[in-house]
């Protein structure tokens, strides 16, 4: 994450929207966050007119869960939505709907298949954060009677840049340039946030290899280190 309030107002700078409301965690550190981990997030989602800022685990449970068990089982299959298919699937068939957001963040990760390795890699704006497109979702354990807000990273189809590194499956996060498309994404309808759905600009991004400590989980990776540019060459010359 890495970033404050006020860096996300400046780049959703948008008058006719006013200043975010609310208040977030953010993370820290927050260099590497795995969602297999389920970590508590900001999330930025529509409220009437304006923009509020609250904090959300990732992992979107619906409001129908029935039991904390399966509020559990649904939070790993609600860590990323399919674009072409979160408006049919039941898991995310209200939130997209009625409860899109937006997930700010300084970048994220992913891995090249080379052969039998799998090479780590970051990824983020040429300028500024990344918005990611997402779908949010607040759940009531039935039993303690705690509400908790959840949420979903919408995915799509790679591109040229990203179909390169994340070389099998060859997809991404939907990823809103510029704050006209998130304010589109934020107030649209359902139909036209499909349209958003896109692959962005591949000079929109940058990317670089990084450390491969970054593939180990216990390896203390939620560190600055762990975004640094890496290359085989440099780290030969250590020894």
């Amino acid at each position: 994450m890495n970033f404050s309030k006020e860096q996300l107002q400046t780049q959703l700078d948008l008058n006719q929207l006013g200043p975010i409301q609310g208040e977030a965690n953010i993370p820290n550190p927050g260099f590497f966050l795995s969602g297999f981990e389920h970590p508590y997030m900001p999330i930025v989602r529509a409220q009437g007119s304006q923009f509020r800022w609250e904090s959300a685990t990732w992992g979107l449970v619906p409001s129908w869960a029935a039991s904390a068990e399966k509020a559990r089982e649904l939070a790993v299959m609600g860590l990323n939505a399919r674009s072409e298919t979160a408006h049919e699937k039941p898991l995310f068939r209200q939130s997209w709907q009625h409860q899109p957001c937006l997930v700010p963040m300084k970048g994220f990760f992913e891995w090249k298949q080379e052969g039998t390795r799998k090479l780590p890699h970051f990824i983020q704006a040429q300028e500024g954060l990344l918005l990611a497109a997402g779908l949010c979702s607040s759940w009531v354990d039935p039993e303690s009677g705690e509400e908790m807000q959840t949420y979903s990273i919408l995915t799509t189809e790679a591109n040229a840049l990203m179909a390169e590194i994340h070389n099998v499956k060859r997809r991404m996060p939907v990823l809103l340039e510029g704050p006209q498309r998130a304010a589109e994404w934020m107030q649209g309808s359902a139909e036209e946030r499909r349209r958003l759905c896109l692959p962005c600009r591949n000079d929109y991004l940058k990317a670089h290899r990084v450390a491969p400590f970054v593939s180990k989980p216990g390896s203390g990776r939620n560190r600055v280190e762990c975004q640094a540019p890496f290359s085989e060459a440099s780290q030969a010359s250590l020894f």
